[in-house]
């Protein structure tokens, strides 16, 4: 085999893997834009639970800004958080020399800003959280219920006795007459 003949390989190997490459970039970017999407409906999802009526970013010389609802989906101090808003896009606040500064953030540039792991934790975490509250509910009802059945029994017990005696004072009172 000539130097020729081999340099021609290699550029056809290239070529091939430049369309592998292509190929395999515009698979990983369905497969991003899918998940991003299904972790903005998991999120809105649980906007009950977890989304913040009004966002508040502070500088660090004091000045509070209010930004409206958002679930934050990363926190990085008092002066910039990262938040999905109710127009299910994501938007990096932050406050630079005492201005407050919101930029949107397109779903496939989001790793600009925090890492895909981040991000997957972050859903974890607030899937975590709203579990966790609805457990803490149920013990609250299931105690409010036991509470109440004991409540219930005491007072049934309470008629009962009221009813005995009275049942008694009535026979006790046809005696008499």
């Amino acid at each position: 085999m000539s130097d020729i003949e081999e340099i021609k390989k290699l550029m056809e190997r290239l070529s091939e893997s430049e369309r592998d490459k292509e190929n395999a970039s515009k698979k990983m970017q369905e497969v991003l834009c899918k998940s991003i999407r299904e972790i903005k409906d998991i999120l809105l999802t649980l906007k009950k639970y977890i989304a913040n009526e009004n966002v508040t970013l502070r500088s660090y010389s004091g000045k509070t800004f209010a930004t409206g609802e958002g679930i934050v989906i990363f926190d990085r101090g008092i002066d910039e958080k990262i938040v999905l808003k109710p127009d299910n896009a994501f938007y990096l606040l932050k406050v630079e020399n005492d201005q407050l500064v919101t930029v949107q953030i397109d779903d496939l540039d989001i790793h600009d800003y925090m890492s895909y792991d981040t991000l997957f934790d972050s859903v974890k975490k607030s899937l975590i959280k709203c579990i966790q509250k609805n457990e803490e509910d149920i013990l609250a009802y299931r105690s409010t219920m036991l509470k109440i059945d004991k409540y219930n029994k005491d007072l049934e017990e309470i008629l009962s006795l009221k009813k005995a005696t009275d049942e008694k004072n009535g026979g006790d009172k046809n005696k008499i007459n």
